[in-house]
């Protein structure tokens, strides 16, 4: 018992003891605070800008230590295990020993242990801040004339830089866009521009709406501009290709003008009777063939080249001439000189117009292009006088006649002696025992007859009649007139149609028919009277020998072979027959379904375009190929999915149907042989031939499609197309495919 009792009291000394060894040591820690619990820490002693802090155990010891809770404002705590530092909070830096803001130019992140100062970081080159206070270096914007570019490094993290503007961009600056390129066709003089105002047109082109545009031909530019036009070549110059960078490519004289040998700035208009039919550098003008002339000057080709006025050109390669006594020329043209007619005479050589045609004293007309002397009981006038309608011949009163009658007693008899002339009334003389009458006889005139013996008139022929010759005595001379045909169902003379002509019947055979013009070859008019007339290509009939028109041409007639007129080219993709007549039998080479595909009997047929992903690609797939009859085209275009496919034409024995697509209400068809029937049947008339199966679907506003089996019971199957959602198909049009010019 007593030992126990020691023992106890020996565990409480040692107790005592070293408790009062650990009490100095806390003491000299914390300067006696742990028994001054009551009395707050000087947190200044961790960190200057330390607001609040607090005792925390060093890790591994039984003694603590004071650490900083949280930072005065401006600061942050570092975090870095201890927290014994005040750095400055981002969008700060240390200055003069305090935080303030980040300076404009930098940007500022906050202190850490890899900036222990709390310094400001420089953007990237050719980038800054605009403001105060950046906390990152994605406020750092760009300078003017470079654009910002982010680039992602291989530990993940974004770095930007600033990189000039080449030429053709442009970046206003204050801002995280890269550099901005210029509108099409414009560009900048240097690298680094800083404003889209900088953008402008290069040498050769202009400013149009914001888009550079080549200059055209006859201008140019030499420097960058703004301008909304190019500079004008001088004058009657031009040049050779558009968008030119100076004035020396102004160098081609225009069709009608040459360079001035003593100023290549300058055009002259080609001088009269010359001319320039190309744009070409040249100095000198061509001299018109011929001696011919030109109206103005200026003249841009040989076919200006005319003779002038009372001018004309007698042989091929013969220079002009003055038109001859008897003639005259009124315009600026190639042709010869018109005679003024028979009888007819000018006072001079060169005659301009038809008004210097007379007829002679003591002579009078007998038709507008003859005269003849007045004779057998007429007269004229004394003088020279205008061949107007009225300068006739005048008769003698009724019952007086002139010499060259009374001198041989027999009216009509002789003519005037050659050296004598009746120019007024003075030369009318009665007969022996005759006085002057009111009654004028009159021989019948061409057309007309009478069997005479009596005071009646002349007796008209009729209508389409005529005779070969005045004072015919009766009908029995009439005989068909020229231009004129007897129509053999009635025994009526009818006139003959444009592309046919009649010379007329004779005494011997007074009936006439019409004579057909040579193939391709027309009249102008009806009642044509001869061959020569038939000089205008019929319709569907071009050029010069009025040749039938070739596929995808027409021509409406009526132009004069002479004119070598060809056949007009129908429009770009659109197809025609030999020998159309009008742009309406110019068809589209592709014609739309009028639902979304016309199916065939078995879908296999179709052959997949491959790589064709467009509408418009199918098109030209199937147009492309002479032996397509039609494609289809399912999706949209550009879709990887859609699929173009066409249908090819059948040939020898494996062509079982002429199917006949229906071009507008039937105006013709697009003829293919096809191995299977087109389309869904909506009928199957009962057709003897193709042209009747052809006909039941152009009565049918239904059908798009005939389908021809000659070999089948029922041979004529009419069709339509059918709705296939996402899908579009056509048809091909080719001129020999076209029903209208089947052999």
């Amino acid at each position: 018992m007593a030992r126990a009792v020691a023992l106890a009291a020996l565990l409480l000394l040692c107790a005592v003891a070293a408790q009062a060894a650990r009490f100095p040591l806390e003491e000299a820690e914390n300067g006696r605070m742990l028994l001054q619990n009551a009395k707050a820490p000087n947190c200044t002693r961790v960190n200057s800008a330390c607001k609040s802090c607090r005792n925390q155990r060093i890790p591994g010891t039984r003694r603590s230590e004071l650490v900083c809770s949280s930072c005065e404002k401006g600061y942050q705590l570092r975090r870095d295990g201890q927290s014994k530092t005040c750095d400055c909070a981002p969008g700060l830096s240390m200055q003069n020993g305090k935080c303030e803001p980040c300076p404009v130019g930098k940007f500022c992140a906050g202190g850490s242990a890899a900036n222990d100062k709390s310094d400001a970081t420089d953007c990237p080159a050719n980038l800054a801040t605009t403001f105060i206070g950046a906390k990152s270096q994605a406020q750092c914007f760009t300078l003017a004339g470079f654009g910002r570019v982010s680039t992602k490094g291989t530990d993940g993290k974004v770095s930007l830089t600033g990189v000039q503007c080449l030429k053709g961009t442009y970046n206003v600056g204050n801002n995280t866009a890269g550099c901005q390129k210029c509108g099409a066709g414009l560009t900048t003089a240097d690298d680094g521009a800083t404003s889209m105002a900088e953008c402008k047109a290069p040498a050769g082109s202009y400013m149009d709406k914001g888009i550079g545009k080549l200059c055209q031909r006859g201008t140019y530019s030499t420097d960058l501009n703004t301008n909304a036009n190019c500079v004008p070549c001088p004058t009657g110059i031009t040049t050779e290709l558009e968008g030119s960078t100076s004035a020396a490519a102004c160098s081609l004289a225009l069709k009608g003008n040459y360079i001035n040998p003593l100023n290549s700035n300058e055009a002259l208009a080609c001088p009269r009777d010359t001319y320039q039919d190309q744009e070409i550098a040249t100095t000198t003008c061509k001299a018109c063939p011929n001696e011919w002339r030109t109206k103005e000057t200026g003249a841009t080709g040989v076919a200006l080249c005319l003779a002038p006025p009372g001018w004309q050109q007698v042989a091929e390669g013969a220079n002009i001439t003055e038109c001859p006594a008897g003639s005259y020329k009124a315009d600026w043209n190639r042709n010869p000189c018109v005679a003024c007619g028979t009888g007819l005479i000018t006072l001079s050589t060169g005659s301009v117009s038809k008004d210097a045609c007379l007829v002679p004293a003591g002579w009078g007309l007998v038709s507008p292009t003859e005269a003849a002397k007045c004779d057998k009981n007429t007269y004229g006038d004394a003088v020279n006088r205008t061949a107007v309608a009225n300068a006739r011949c005048t008769p003698c009163p009724a019952g007086m006649f002139t010499l060259d009658t009374l001198d041989k007693r027999t009216i009509g008899a002789a003519p005037a002696p050659a050296n004598e002339l009746y120019t007024s009334e003075s030369a009318c003389l009665v007969e022996e025992g005759w006085g002057t009458t009111s009654t004028l006889p009159q021989k019948c005139p061409v057309g007309t007859y009478n069997a005479g013996k009596n005071r009646e008139a002349c007796m008209s022929c009729g209508t389409g009649w005529t005779t070969v010759g005045d004072g015919k005595t009766s009908a029995a001379a009439c005989v068909v007139q020229p231009g004129w045909r007897m129509d053999t169902s009635n025994g009526i003379p009818a006139p003959c149609d444009k592309g046919s002509y009649s010379v007329g019947g004779t005494e011997a055979a007074p009936n006439a028919t019409c004579t057909s013009c040579p193939p391709g070859f027309t009249t102008q008019e009806d009642e044509s009277t001869t061959a020569d007339e038939c000089t205008v290509c019929k319709a569907g009939f071009g050029g010069a020998n009025c040749d039938v028109c070739p596929y995808n041409t027409f021509a409406s007639g009526g132009a004069k072979a002479a004119d070598d007129s060809p056949c007009v080219a129908c429009a770009s993709n659109a197809v025609s027959k030999r020998g159309a007549t009008q742009v309406q039998q110019c068809y589209s080479s592709t014609v739309d379904a009028r639902n979304d595909v016309f199916n065939v009997a078995d879908e296999a047929a179709w052959v997949v375009a491959t790589n064709v992903k467009t509408g418009a690609g199918c098109s030209s797939a199937c147009t492309g190929s002479a032996s397509c009859v039609m494609y289809k085209f399912v999706g949209q275009d550009n879709d990887p999915n859609a699929v173009c496919s066409t249908y090819a034409e059948a040939t020898g024995t494996d062509a079982a149907f002429n199917v006949g697509f229906k071009i507008g209400n039937g105006d013709d068809y697009a003829v293919w042989g096809s191995k299977y029937k087109v389309g869904a049947a909506i009928a199957t008339p009962a057709a003897a031939t193709e042209a009747a199966c052809l006909a039941e679907c152009s009565a049918n506003a239904e059908c798009e499609v005939y389908n021809w089996d000659a070999a089948a019971s029922n041979k004529c199957t009419l069709t339509k197309s059918e709705l296939e959602e996402s899908a579009l198909s056509m048809f091909q049009v080719r001129g020999a495919k076209l029903f209208s010019d089947r052999p």
